[in-house]
């Protein structure tokens, strides 16, 4: 049987007349769900329920209305606005949790107290970092010939470059299908040489904008000067990209048997495994999911 949404009226009166319901927290999708799910267990929180966002109906009009595009992310953000919007009260349990994504690079920024950011583009970035790679080196795939800070060394540039194409996309709203990058990089050295114009030429040509080619090299090269300021690399490091790369990466490392082992899932699900709590703690969007269920009084 196909699961009903549940509609945004239903919502407004779901906190309107019931302020006593345990605390609700609204992500973008099944990893972020998993991962604020532990974390909050892991704290000894009680009563909170974590709802993927595709399980709220979200009318295209109402993206529209509010000059959001067709993700998951901009449903997160236009739940929790929409709340603000409708609701006479302010309900401490309501929270949407939405990825960061193209927001530092572009100064955007949305005022909702419902809603919280990553710290970085997206959940995955909390994976970004020496001590968590290091646990999936010697634990996971058991790879000795390359240490974690040097594999973020060498996958940082391609991966920045990569987000960079992609902003560049998002910011003349071409609305181009994503190209996949394995054919126009290669390993030398442990280092990895990716070509950038060819990558952005084939990228360009799978989406008929060739003929875009000088206004999108200017953009981009607009957005790599701006994106200057983000002094965090996984401010403008895409969480996706990072996975798709790494699992291209350390395959290099793997003996012949054990190549296709590990997929894409496995490997975003094996680093998930290699997280801390107590790390996460540390972190912006953790103290202050904490702080608000604090004030709730549910745990």
């Amino acid at each position: 049987m196909e699961n009903i949404k549940r509609q945004l009226d239903e919502l407004v009166a779901r906190y309107e007349l019931e302020p006593e319901l345990c605390c609700d927290i609204y992500v973008e999708g099944n990893t972020d769900k998993h991962l604020i799910e532990w974390f909050l267990s892991e704290q000894g929180v009680q009563d909170f329920a974590v709802y993927e966002i595709e399980t709220i109906n979200i009318p295209m009009a109402k993206l529209s209305e509010m000059k959001l595009n067709d993700s998951h992310r901009s449903r997160v953000i236009a739940l929790t606005l929409e709340m603000q919007n409708q609701l006479s009260v302010t309900p401490k349990h309501l929270t949407g949790i939405a990825d960061k994504d193209f927001d530092g690079l572009f100064e955007q920024h949305y005022e909702c107290e419902y809603l919280l950011f990553t710290d970085y583009t997206s959940m995955e970035m909390y994976l970004f970092n020496e001590k968590v790679i290091t646990k999936f080196l010697h634990l996971v795939v058991g790879v000795s010939k390359i240490q974690a800070h040097e594999i973020l060394s060498h996958l940082s540039p391609m991966l920045e470059n990569l987000f960079l194409t992609r902003a560049t996309n998002e910011a003349l709203q071409l609305g181009m299908t994503w190209l996949s990058f394995e054919r126009c990089c290669k390993m030398k050295n442990q280092a990895i040489e990716f070509e950038t114009k060819t990558f952005i030429e084939r990228y360009l040509n799978k989406n008929n904008q060739l003929v875009q080619k000088t206004l999108f090299m200017k953009k981009r090269e607009e957005l790599r000067l701006q994106s200057e300021s983000l002094l965090e690399r996984r401010c403008k490091i895409r969480g996706h990209d990072f996975i798709d790369v790494l699992h291209w990466y350390i395959k290099h490392f793997l003996p012949k048997a054990r190549k296709n082992a590990y997929n894409i899932e496995v490997i975003r699900g094996s680093l998930l495994g290699c997280v801390e709590v107590e790390d996460l703690r540390q972190e912006g969007l953790f103290k202050r999911l904490r702080d608000r269920l604090d004030r709730t009084d549910f745990s």
